[in-house]
């Protein structure tokens, strides 16, 4: 075999082309064609892809490798990784920064986490903020005993107050007996709203306002004030107006209390 056919053979299996194996050598292309026919061109190297680092990715990542600890990953830790990944929005309808993630990307990124977890064969905890890692058991089996004793108080509640206000306490037929049911589940649940922050997504004045308009009227008592845990706006003299702005403009980040001064007008121009 001559130089110029060993040179053709080695280029391609260098991956060269057939038109820089025909330049170098000077065969014709008839020729290179034959003599490369059986040779294999090397297999190229896949170039590696590089991730988009979306905050999606670096919550997975981050969450992962805190979840993967003995005692997991606290909500406040996941919460504040979402908060940090995917930053937060002024809203100028409620006036304070709301998180630009919602609860399908809490699931997405626990489901992501969880997959993770399964191929590097490890375990990853959730845990919710009520826990004491040390004596997790203990701490729940007494919340549990707690929240029945709440209930049970509730409950009791809810029976002095059935002796006191059944409606149509004088009727004993299938209807009446209906609506006491209806009214004693209603009162449960008012009891509960009254109590328990955050237990219904109504603001507290809102309900308040709402049952002593009715309560009046039904009793005809047209000058009673609200529960003095209800703040007014307006002239603040009672009169049952809400006065909330409508539009809450985000703090220049130097001084919100300048800033309220300043939309105020009360700066010396």
């Amino acid at each position: 075999m001559q130089l110029a056919e060993q040179l053709a053979i080695k280029m391609r299996r260098d991956g060269d082309s057939i038109e820089k194996i025909k330049a170098a050598t000077g065969l014709p292309e008839r020729k290179v064609k034959a003599l490369v026919k059986d040779v294999p061109k090397p297999t190229k190297a896949k170039q590696a892809v590089e991730k988009i680092p979306t905050p999606f990715a670096k919550s997975v990542e981050r969450v992962f490798t805190l979840a993967s600890r003995v005692h997991g990953i606290r909500d406040y830790e996941f919460r504040d990784v979402l908060h940090q990944e995917y930053g937060c929005t002024w809203d100028t309808r409620i006036g304070r920064e709301v998180s630009n993630y919602d609860n399908d990307t809490m699931k997405r990124v626990r489901t992501k986490v969880r997959q993770r977890a399964a191929e590097a064969d490890c375990n990853v905890l959730f845990v919710m903020d009520w826990v004491d890692e040390e004596k997790a058991t203990s701490g729940r089996i007494f919340l549990e005993n707690a929240a029945i004793d709440l209930m049970a108080r509730i409950h009791m509640c809810a029976d002095e107050y059935m002796e006191k206000f059944a409606t149509r306490s004088s009727e004993d037929n299938a209807e009446a007996d209906y609506a006491r049911r209806k009214q004693r589940y209603a009162a449960e649940n008012y009891l509960l709203k009254l109590a328990i922050k955050g237990y219904s997504p109504e603001p507290l004045h809102n309900l308040q306002e709402r049952s002593v308009a009715l309560t009046n009227a039904l009793d005809g008592i047209h000058d009673m004030a609200l529960p003095a845990n209800v703040t007014y706006g307006g002239s603040g003299y009672g009169d049952g107006e809400f006065d909330f702005p409508e539009y809450y403009p985000e703090p220049s980040g130097i001084n919100p209390f300048l800033d309220y001064v300043e939309a105020q007008g009360w700066l010396a121009k």
